[in-house]
């Protein structure tokens, strides 16, 4: 790296005396047309993997480096099972110490890099031959690596900030500062910005790109962030650096694990160490089909980590062995926060129809499992880990196919279709129910109806559904509630003796009707078909309630207002005691009737007496 850019990668004192990469390194090198490469220098040794996989998660394209006159060793072999792994398909090949071997050598070397290759990403890669001493090779692999990433594609600026950290130290004068590769999104100066998986936020101060202070950072780019209102000590190895309340930590992970072949297979419950950008967390295997996967198989997984971190569906991860430490296999996140599962669930199920669908299915899939609660956007923008106008397009796109409906309230919510359409079902069938035992309400109630539907769905779903059918025609709504369209009410013949009872009983008291509980007496035995017949009379307005106790027979309230009429012209006054000699009413049906009359704009009150309007 250093004769390729001029930069030294070995930082540490150690590394410089033993000769040997021990941590990751940092370097760059222009080509010039705002052509740049990044390099991140990783250990060989097997000894520092952990430190290599903490370097190799944001990389977009692999410089292998086989030494001529050892060819293909066992740390050559396990680093490029974690490329393939990590899914990265850009390359170039690099046969250092060529000037150490003869050129029969070099044709034999260069012959097993071929079939090592053999089958990858990398089959065709070009394989440079080098020499550091010399420099022999080195423009040709120079030409090579910017054909490589020219034929890269280009990272996620758009997306949501992400920038795993693999080193933190503190720059005297400036604070803390942070470096590392963004794996999307983009950052500037002055930002806020949330340090995963705590819930600290700061600001960003300064930033730097390959050494050169910078406004904005973009996806793709090595970067160091200058960080205000943090101490270097909370800013460990594999934090995420994200804009606040972008990403979600969890503690569960679904995804496919492939294990390497050759190794043993990966037991359920397993304990491993969880590989991701530049985290290593500690965890356990649950596998969702059998108990195991054999070497070169792979099978549905849940991760179940012993802290939490944030991933995102499509990331890549590496697996390895808790003791002895080695590679194991890797993986693709499928869903990034899932809920517990149980051992054959239906889950495993479930998850294959994540992994093939595309990002409308997955969100209708999520939207789903979560039944009656739903997702918000902001749900949805963690479980996707994308900008909100992308969840946006996917919702609409939902509603477009008929398989989301979005409920309105306080927090928009998107439902599964299916849930609704099935929802509106039951209500029908329970609006038909009801009709059938109250034929003469007018409507259920919107609290009747959700008491009636087995999981009691919340009220805005429930408001959903029925204004779907009221737009629909099956239901109208009204100022009590809900009723289906073609519902009519009609007195049936079973209570046409209980009509004639009641309406019989209010005309013969005249002015001073019993009250409710009395006047229902009258009708026999069933009260209840006597309560919904009263309720259906004044309805009708053939009885008219003017308290809540106090119901008066229409005909004979409108032959009472005639009379009044008649005895106290226009204009005169009169006083609650004259009002009741005269109607020949007590105090406890004067006041009432008179407070009617007010309503009615009949009479009105001025002072203790009344006034005929």
């Amino acid at each position: 790296v250093k004769a390729l850019t001029g930069i030294d990668t070995d930082r540490l004192e150690e590394e410089k005396r033993r000769g040997i990469t021990i941590d990751i390194g940092f370097a760059h090198l222009d080509f010039g047309n705002d052509l740049r490469l990044g390099f991140v220098d990783v250990p060989g040794h097997e000894k520092f993997v952990k430190n290599m996989l903490a370097g190799v998660g944001g990389i977009d394209l692999v410089l292998l480096v086989i030494a001529a006159d050892e060819s293909i060793m066992p740390q050559t072999r396990e680093h490029f099972a974690i490329c393939r792994l990590l899914g990265i398909r850009h390359g170039v090949v690099a046969l250092t110490k060529c000037e150490l071997v003869e050129e029969e050598l070099l044709e034999l070397v260069e012959l097993e890099t071929r079939e090592f290759l053999a089958g990858s990403a990398l089959a065709d890669a070009p394989i440079i031959r080098t020499s550091v001493v010399s420099g022999d090779g080195l423009d040709d692999l120079r030409a090579a690596l910017a054909t490589c990433l020219r034929a890269t594609p280009e990272r996620p600026a758009e997306g949501v900030l992400r920038l795993p950290v693999d080193r933190a130290f503190t720059v005297k004068g400036f604070g803390s500062v942070v470096t590392g590769t963004l794996l999307s999104g983009t950052v500037r100066v002055g930002e806020r910005v949330q340090v995963q998986p705590s819930d600290t936020v700061v600001t960003v101060r300064g930033i730097q790109v390959h050494g050169s202070d910078t406004e904005a950072a973009r996806a793709g780019q090595r970067t160091a962030l200058n960080l205000q209102g943090i101490q270097v000590d909370k800013l460990a190895r594999g934090t995420v650096i994200s804009r606040p309340g972008a990403l979600a930590p969890s503690y569960l992970i679904d995804a496919r694990l492939e294990v390497l072949e050759g190794f043993t297979a990966i037991e359920h419950h397993q304990r491993i160490r969880f590989h991701h950008g530049a985290a290593e967390i500690l965890g356990r295997m649950s596998i969702l089909q059998g108990d195991r996967i054999p070497g070169g198989d792979n099978g549905l997984v849940q991760l179940r980590l012993e802290s939490p971190y944030t991933t995102a569906p499509g990331d890549r991860f590496i697996v390895r062995r808790y003791s002895p430490v080695v590679t194991i296999g890797g993986g693709v996140v499928i869903d990034p926060a899932p809920s517990k599962h149980r051992r054959r669930s239906q889950a495993a199920q479930e998850l294959r129809r994540l992994e093939r669908g595309t990002d409308v299915e997955r969100l209708v899939a999520w939207v789903r499992q979560a039944g009656f609660a739903g997702l918000d956007r902001r749900q949805l923008q963690l479980r996707f880990v994308r900008p909100p106008e992308v969840i946006d397009g996917l919702i609409r796109e939902g509603r477009d196919i008929g398989a989301l409906v979005l409920v309105a309230g306080s927090v928009p919510r998107a439902i599964a279709a299916p849930l609704v359409e099935a929802l509106e079902r039951d209500l029908l069938a329970q609006l038909a129910s009801y009709h059938e035992r109250y034929p003469l309400r007018v409507a259920a109630t919107k609290e009747e109806l959700r008491s009636s539907i087995s999981g009691s769905p919340p009220v805005e779903v429930l408001g959903a559904a029925l204004e779907r059918l009221v737009a629909a025609d099956h239901v109208r709504g009204e100022d009590t509630g809900y009723a289906l369209s073609a519902h009519r009410i009609r007195l049936p013949r079973s209570a046409e003796q209980t009509e004639q009872a009641l309406m019989q009983t209010y005309e013969r008291a005249g002015l001073t009707p019993p009250g409710l509980a009395k006047a229902l007496e009258t009708c026999g035995e069933n009260g209840e078909e006597a309560r919904e017949v009263l309720h259906y009379l004044l309805r009708q307005g053939r009885l008219v309630r003017i308290k809540e106790d106090i119901v008066l027979h229409a005909e004979v309230l409108e032959r009472f207002v005639d009379a009044l009429r008649s005895r106290f012209p226009r204009g005169q006054q009169f006083s609650v005691a004259e009002f009741k000699d005269w109607a020949g009413v007590t105090r406890k049906h004067a006041i009432p009737l008179l407070e009617h009359l007010d309503s009615l704009h009949i009479t009105r009150r001025v002072g203790d007496a009344r006034e005929r309007m």
